[in-house]
């Protein structure tokens, strides 16, 4: 009798030897993505940048944000915003909670946003919306902001 899977009912990462022949369509893919809205040296302005088309399904697991030099103007803030069209809607937000960069936001330290919709399906488009304000001194400087995905296996 030959048996084509064995569920295996508690069977964990630890479990796998590190050179186990395991094939990639077997396992889920955790993909990073960082993308830099505004260089070191570079004051933060407003941007809709496409970032990331989803290959295959997973989970949106984090976004952050993090800049380089903090605003010194008591009214600037930055506010990143997650969209995703989804079989070529419009672009809608998957955050309950944007990424929000203010003058007391630590430089060199992630901020995070809290996503709402987790869900990837192949063919979806991301794109990062940043928006500015304040007008007193001036806006913080360099921006990157982090995404992590889990992927399905393609095939």
């Amino acid at each position: 009798m030959v048996v084509a899977s064995v569920e295996l009912p508690g069977l964990t990462n630890k479990d796998i030897g590190a050179g186990a022949a395991i094939a990639a369509n077997k396992s889920i893919h955790q993909k990073t993505v960082s993308v830099e809205l505004a260089e070191a040296a570079s004051a933060v302005v407003a941007i809709d940048k496409l970032i990331a088309s989803a290959v295959a399904s997973g989970t949106l697991q984090a976004i952050e944000g993090t800049i380089v030099v903090q605003a010194t103007g008591a009214d600037r803030t930055v506010t990143v915003d997650l969209h995703r069209s989804t079989g070529g809607g419009s672009f809608a937000t998957v955050l309950s909670t944007t990424v929000d960069i203010t003058d007391s936001t630590t430089i060199l330290v992630p901020t995070a946003g809290v996503i709402s919709t987790a869900t990837v399906a192949d063919g979806d488009i991301y794109k990062l919306v940043c928006t500015v304000a304040g007008g007193a001194s001036a806006q913080a400087k360099g921006l990157v902001v982090t995404l992590v995905f889990d992927e399905s296996p393609i095939g």
